[in-house]
């Protein structure tokens, strides 16, 4: 336990591991200013989800852009400890009643509040394939698709089929990448009314531009983002900000119109559903 709270301090404040300094029981003093542990969590707690590569990222950013007013270059540890990521942090901390989280889990019971984030299924493995090379895992697109998208947390039909069900009956506002990124201000509106938030057009749109494309991507070559990115195995010339398109699989030469056919069969209810499929 120790040594993962060190590493998180590490990540979220940017520090090599290496360079702390002090008695190690400080660091656990530290946690009690304000910082949890992990899994206490309250009815007002909000809950960003979606199947891997669904627009997750761009949501998070959105969220806490809008939520707490940041700069366009404020730093990926702070974009991660206002939404906190909700794998591999032994605490967080706590910035209001109301603390906002990144998740890619099925439903819960203590998920009382929820932005489900949904994106065609043939993009996101295609997406969360690419991502899955950069992280230099071994992995195929063809296994993928004929998988039906098999992840973690599920295939991806399975993952939509169980949020649309919502077995816990929590609050939830249903997003699909696509519309944020045909439509951004309106789904940003969306998001205000489902939080509560009152925010004038001159907010929205420095949320929207914080979270354009192209400041996505600067922000990813920043220091801050690198740093976050030192701890896991990532190629150096990969990119996990890569395209920000929609339909890319239809133009992929690594997409087998087989393998997609596959997918595409094991996963009709939710393409169908969500109107992916005419």
């Amino acid at each position: 336990m120790k040594a993962r709270i060190k590493n998180f301090f590490s990540k979220t404040f940017g520090i090599n591991p290496e360079k702390l300094t002090g008695e190690l029981s400080d660091l656990e003093k530290l946690a009690q200013y304000g910082f949890e542990n992990f899994g206490t969590f309250n009815d007002e707690d909000v809950f960003i989800i979606g199947y891997p590569k669904s627009g997750n990222t761009l949501l998070q950013h959105i969220v806490a852009h809008l939520v707490y007013g940041l700069r366009n270059d404020a730093p990926k540890s702070l974009i991660n400890s206002c939404v906190t990521e909700f794998y591999n942090n032994p605490v967080f901390f706590r910035h209001d009643k109301r603390h906002f989280f990144k998740s890619h889990e099925l439903p819960k019971k203590e998920f009382k509040k929820v932005i489900y984030i949904i994106r065609d299924g043939r993009e996101s493995i295609r997406s969360y394939y690419y991502m899955r090379k950069n992280l230099n895992e071994k992995a195929s697109l063809d296994e993928m698709y004929l998988s039906g998208g098999d992840s973690f947390v599920g295939t991806w039909n399975n993952h939509l089929a169980m949020w649309h069900k919502n077995p816990y009956n929590a609050s939830i506002l249903y997003l699909k990448y696509e519309d944020l990124i045909k439509d951004k201000t309106t789904e940003i509106l969306k998001i205000c009314n489902f939080l509560n938030l009152e925010r004038s057009k001159e907010d929205i749109v420095k949320v929207f531009d914080a979270t354009s494309f192209e400041n996505m991507k600067k922000m990813e070559n920043s220091y801050s983002w690198q740093v976050v990115r030192s701890y896991r195995t990532w190629k150096k010339e990969g990119s996990f900000v890569r395209e920000g398109k929609t339909s890319g699989f239809k133009k992929d030469k690594a997409v087998n119109d087989s393998s997609l056919k596959q997918f595409v069969e094991l996963s009709k209810q939710m393409l169908t559903h969500y109107g992916y499929l005419k």
